[in-house]
């Protein structure tokens, strides 16, 4: 079991946790619903496809920059965000706390477009997104 904690001052930011593969539903959701958690309690998994901010156009970024990003048919925006992001069912989050002004949403909850969310109750350095917006699995991610 692994515990996940602070880059900047330690504290211990998820319960015991054990890895396991990605769900393969990670990226797929029916908009305008509620899903449950992407995770099962007491696990984790990394995330290869970046996540988050920054987000380009398109238009802008055309097919093949795209293609690098993991997305190979046409959407509004793409992710130019981290890669590799630990994801935990949030119920596994401890000692975090949200960030009022980066709880961006739509319609049933935040989506994460702000970036991180979530700050360490110990020395407040940013250090997840909390994602549970209608169309998206229930997770927190980028856990450090």
């Amino acid at each position: 079991m692994d515990v996940f904690a602070c880059a900047g001052c330690g504290t211990e930011l998820t319960a015991p946790v054990s890895r396991v593969a990605l769900p393969v539903h990670t990226h797929h959701g029916g908009w305008e619903e509620l899903h449950p958690p992407l995770m099962e309690p007491a696990t984790y998994a990394v995330d290869p496809q970046p996540t988050g901010p920054p987000w380009r156009l398109w238009k802008e970024v055309g097919a093949d920059a795209a293609a690098g990003q993991g997305v190979f048919a046409p959407v509004y925006s793409v992710s130019f965000g981290a890669r590799n992001r630990i994801v935990i069912a949030p119920g596994d989050s401890r000692s975090m706390i949200l960030i009022p002004d980066k709880c961006e949403g739509y319609c049933q909850g935040v989506d994460g477009r702000a970036g991180p969310n979530l700050a360490c109750e110990g020395c407040g350095r940013a250090v997840a997104t909390r994602m549970d917006d209608c169309g998206m699995r229930n997770v927190a991610d980028g856990v450090a």
